[in-house]
């Protein structure tokens, strides 16, 4: 049917009318500037105004984000790395011709798989994916055999090269590797080891792309489309009310009552927002204070922070590190929640059948899985800084007066998600905030379940802070933004048609401020075991981005109901064996807390 007014083409399908309009306006244009004279000079330079605005348009619409372009810029002006990488080990053989299908895959669902990164480094105008015209799969993907006994040692070593790689910006930001022979006392037969840079993805995008060709996919799917309809049918009050609280289930009946359904749909609505403004606005006034406190805890300790790794005094060292420690079960992590949440150890718990305490929260001090764990790393941190070789000189002599005079606890860059549900983009949407975290007084003793409990409460209060701080998402949009302008972030570039004056800033500017930033400074699997094409997963690690000179980078991660972490350190001579070393004393102190755990449990009982 045709609508007056509208504009239809031959074939009467209707135009984008401002698209018509815009047309037109061109065509009178080029009319008046054929026709001459200063009425076709002004025509002439209104089409090449518009030529330009178009091209711009386009250009800002196809653009990364700052937050993805920062990463770029961080790689070129710091020795940083911004590597993300998993590992897997299979039951099974796999062939490179399966994973080559699995990659396939892969690529249809999420295009920058064969999309490379252009326009690196302009002032004005961010960084691009563009198709890459020369995609090979075999540049992304090829076999390695391990020396023998090609075991966990062996492929820990491999992993640390694998991640220290420089990368190619010439070609698609990953890489994936299968190890043929490897084989360990899990039964293993093969492993597969994967990297991406941090522009192509967040963490949370990076190992999401990664379970889509699993045998996963079809749950991963499911909870991303479910929640994304939960979250959606809230903001409109269409959620059962029994879905929100067990305690709203009375008011179901009114949803299917046609008189009543309107009412409550509104009713609830309107909660939602009204709470979701409130607490917007509670937490923007609670964020002053986490804001201060962490800028004060940095300017008392960035001058005097500790790293993990032993002293480089020339420019940082090039090789990596690697390794990962041994699934914990997450009933062993249930029980330390059990044991030290509330405000007493055992008291959440206190009177409860041995049955139920899995469905118990405290409401005042409950722990969770994030809190045990950062308590058990401070204390494995603090344990290793305090053996760690020091140089002999009067600067470290007054750095060790400084720790006991000063406070010095230990800073963790920790990841925050905003990924809203049901977004599967592979863009940067983490944030993240420095957390100070100090371990138990003597972490090399035994201590006792008071002592522990108060050392795992004080690192949640320290992790709540974060949790219900907005600056980190105004800090993300505001990173965000500078992707239109990536000047903003690197001050350097200003001086792009002056070489040597852009490599002084970098060098003596840009580079020390960001290496200052970097140095101070959970990822849910599946529940059961995977495949990927057919064969069996056993383990499963993922890791984030290390940070500056002397830091780690530590990946957490549950799978197939048990927990791991994985560690990427610097390889220096003095220090070697760090990553090693700092999950063999993540095992031994986890294991503590889950035996001092049993012991408050036991008691009750």
């Amino acid at each position: 049917m045709h609508i007056p007014g509208s504009y239809e083409d031959d074939l009467g399908v209707t135009e984008n009318v401002p698209l018509q309009i815009e047309h037109e306006l061109q065509l009178s244009l080029a009319d008046l500037e054929r026709a001459g004279g200063f009425t076709g000079w002004i025509a002439r330079y209104m089409l090449l105004a518009g030529d330009w605005i178009d091209r711009e348009l386009e250009e800002r619409r196809q653009a990364i984000g700052g937050i993805d372009n920062m990463w770029l810029l961080l790689s070129e002006a710091a020795d940083f790395n911004p590597v993300c990488a998993c590992t897997y080990t299979l039951r099974d053989k796999l062939s490179l011709e399966q994973l080559y299908h699995s990659a396939e895959r892969q690529a249809e669902k999420f295009p920058k798989y064969r999309q490379r990164v252009t326009s690196v480094g302009r002032r004005f105008h961010g960084a691009r994916f563009e198709n890459d015209p020369d995609f090979d799969m075999s540049k992304h993907i090829h076999a390695v055999t391990l020396p023998e006994p090609a075991g966990k040692r062996e492929l820990d070593d491999l992993m640390g090269k694998f991640i220290a790689q420089d990368w190619d910006l010439r070609r698609p930001l990953w890489e994936m590797v299968l190890v043929e022979n490897y084989h360990d006392e899990n039964g293993s037969e093969c492993a597969v080891i994967t990297r991406g840079h941090h522009s192509l993805a967040d963490g949370q995008g990076f190992v999401i792309s990664q379970l889509f060709i699993t045998s996963y996919h079809d749950i991963l799917v499911e909870a991303m489309n479910s929640t994304a309809e939960k979250i959606h049918a809230v903001k409109r009050g269409r959620l059962p009310p029994s879905k929100i609280h067990r305690a709203l289930r009375f008011l179901d009946p009114l949803c299917e009552n046609e008189f009543t359904a309107p009412i409550l749909h509104l009713s609830l609505a309107s909660a939602f927002w009204f709470a979701l403004i409130v607490s917007t606005c509670v937490s923007f006034l609670w964020s002053i204070y986490p804001a201060i406190r962490q800028a004060t805890l940095f300017l008392i300790t960035f001058w005097r922070v500790e790293m993990l790794t032993g002293p480089q005094l020339g420019p940082r060292v090039t090789q990596r590190e690697f390794s990962s420690s041994r699934a914990f079960s997450i009933d062993d992590v249930k029980l330390c929640q059990q044991a030290f949440s509330g405000p007493r150890p055992g008291s959440s718990v206190k009177g409860v059948p041995k049955e139920k305490r899995d469905d118990v929260k405290h409401k005042a001090g409950h722990v969770t899985l994030n809190d045990v764990v950062c308590a058990v790393m401070a204390d494995v941190l603090g344990a290793e800084l305090a053996v760690k070789p020091r140089l002999d000189d009067p600067w470290e002599g007054t750095k060790q007066w400084l720790q006991d005079a000063l406070p010095s606890p230990i800073g963790f860059f920790i990841p925050m998600s905003i990924r809203s549900p049901g977004d599967w983009s592979m863009r940067n949407l983490s944030t993240g905030a420095l957390v100070y975290l100090n371990p138990t007084k003597d972490a090399s003793v035994d201590p006792s379940v008071h002592e522990m409990h108060k050392h795992i409460h004080e690192c949640r209060a320290e992790l709540s802070l974060l949790k219900h701080s907005l600056l980190p998402k105004i800090s993300f949009y505001i990173v965000q933004l500078t992707g239109q302008a990536p000047v903003l972030l690197r001050i350097s570039l200003l001086a792009n048609p002056t070489r040597r004056v852009k490599d002084w800033i970098t060098r003596h500017i840009s580079k020390p401020l960001y290496d200052l930033v970097l140095q101070s400074c959970t990822v849910p699997g599946p529940k059961k075991r995977i495949t990927l094409e057919g064969a069996e997963v056993l383990t499963w690690t993922a890791l984030p981005p290390q940070a500056g000179k002397g830091t780690i980078g530590m990946g957490i991660i549950s799978y197939a109901g048990g927990l791991s972490i994985a560690v990427a350190a610097d390889l220096v001579p003095s220090t070697q064996g760090v990553a090693r070393r700092i999950c063999d004393r993540f095992e031994e102190r986890f294991e503590l807390y889950v035996r001092k755990a049993k012991e408050v449990l036991n008691h009750l009982d």
